[in-house]
């Protein structure tokens, strides 16, 4: 049976009772760091039931390991270890400045809370909020209430938001909106996620890319001046002259998918991934993912792309559209190309086909002006009179093919090498359009719509 002595039963004694008298909290603080005061104007003290309290007032600065708090005044619970603070509250530790007007400091958890507009600077970014909390043991911080994060390429503005010191991640929750410094675009969603390590950031949540475009465009008005002729009154002479001028007219190109991703690294680029639909001025498209560098204005589709382009569609294994000051000006169609126009309203169900392993169309003015293909390349066109009666169908295989139009309108085609074709008349066409489909026309898909913007931020 263990046996204690006199001496050791009254060490033991003295050691239970010191626990039951010391607060839990503050036999907790022992073991960890204390808060230390290095310096402050005025300091008084006061006896609470939870222990010594200290006010301190003017040029206030306390530190617990790296951490260093100053302010103009604060009220230091000792045996709490903790701080509650106001005026010009600075919160230091490493790389990391953490300011507000008010808020508190628990050297217990390592928890800092600030209250009243929260501001957190660290390498390069920044972000503010209404209020915010900072774990000085783990690194991470919390804001909530009109949250921005900003850095050397993007401004976001959310409901609430989450940064790791350590990784540099942050998160952002809510309505969150993204703004690119480098280009006139914007991001919404209901989540954005920071990753410098891999040089990106991903927006989630249903989001919409916004890029605003501008374009001087020419306005010209009529005026008429009048004059008398001679000394009759009744000769009036009237003339004409006409006011040109410029004008700046903006359009927007949207882009909605399941997931956008930001790409600063690799000249601003972005990705959009899963469920893709673009539209802007007279084109749209749909795809698996696009990838836009605003840098050179070039737009890729990959995925059963599909583009619209007037009353044109067009399909691929992928495409890619190049555009000059954001003016589309050219659309390659790479692997298992085509393309389908409508231009006889009166019969729809009449479209004027194109095929080929690579089709080009060049447009000019937000208008096809020519379409070109090459490899293995077909052709199905319904022939219409120049009283616009229907006369059959023409169908043609060859090398190349091009078409010309005329505002928007086919006015020639050309096949070069090796030359077949057939020509139907009406009597066999009518009713059976369908059957004389080039092989791979692709499905008709609805032609996506253009998006509004769904927040605004104050």
């Amino acid at each position: 049976m263990l046996q204690f002595g006199a001496h050791q039963r009254f060490s033991f004694a003295f050691i239970v009772l010191m626990l039951w008298i010391i607060p839990v909290d503050f036999a907790f603080a022992i073991l960890r760091d204390p808060i230390v005061l290095h310096h402050a104007d005025v300091l008084s003290g006061s006896e609470s039931p939870t222990g010594p309290i200290r006010q301190l007032r003017g040029n206030v600065s306390l530190s617990q390991g790296n951490v260093l708090v100053k302010c103009d005044y604060a009220l230091w619970n000792m045996n709490g270890n903790s701080v509650e603070m106001s005026g010009n509250v600075i919160v230091k530790q490493g790389t990391m400045t953490l300011a507000m007007p008010s808020g508190s400091y628990d050297g217990i958890t390592r928890l800092a809370r600030g209250r009243g507009g929260v501001k957190v600077m660290d390498r390069g970014r920044t972000v503010q909020a209404l209020y915010g909390d900072y774990s000085t043991e783990t690194y991470v911080a919390r804001f909530f209430g009109n949250v921005s994060v900003e850095d050397d390429s993007t401004m976001i503005y959310a409901d609430s938001a989450h940064y790791d010191r350590e990784s540099r991640r942050s998160l952002a929750f809510g309505r969150v909106i993204l703004l690119g410094k480098k280009n006139p675009a914007i991001i919404e969603g209901a989540f954005a996620e920071s990753i410098p390590a891999e040089g990106l950031t991903r927006i989630t949540g249903k989001p919409i890319l916004f890029l605003i475009d501008s374009t001087m465009v020419l306005d010209s008005t009529k005026s008429s001046v009048q004059s008398k002729n001679g000394g009759s009154k009744t000769g009036i002479i009237a003339k004409d002259s006409f006011i040109i001028k410029q004008r700046r007219a903006y359009d927007t190109m949207t882009i909605v998918a399941d997931t956008l991703e930001t790409m600063p690294s690799e000249g601003n680029a972005y990705v959009a991934k899963h469920n893709v639909e673009i539209n802007r001025a007279s084109m749209a498209a749909s795809c698996s993912m696009a990838r836009f560098k605003p840098d050179n204005d070039t737009l890729r589709l990959e995925g059963k792309p599909m583009i619209w382009v007037d009353s044109t569609m067009m399909n691929a294994d992928s495409i890619s559209l190049i555009m000059k000051k954001r003016s589309l000006r050219r659309i390659d169609a790479l692997g298992s190309a085509f393309t389908l126009t409508k231009d006889d309203t009166v019969r729809p169900n009449r479209a004027q086909q194109l095929s080929g392993r690579t089709i080009s169309v060049i447009i000019n003015n937000d208008t096809i002006s020519s379409i070109i293909a090459i490899g293995q390349a077909k052709s199905l066109y319904f022939l219409l009179s120049e009283r616009g009666v229907p006369e059959g169908a023409a169908k043609n295989s060859c090398d190349t093919i091009v078409v010309r139009f005329d505002k928007g309108d086919p006015e020639s085609i050309v096949w070069i090498g090796g030359v077949l074709g057939q020509v139907h008349p009406e009597h066999e066409v009518f009713g059976r359009e369908q059957t004389y489909d080039l092989p791979g026309r692709p499905e008709d898909r609805m032609k996506p719509r253009k998006r509004k913007r769904q927040f605004t931020y104050k």
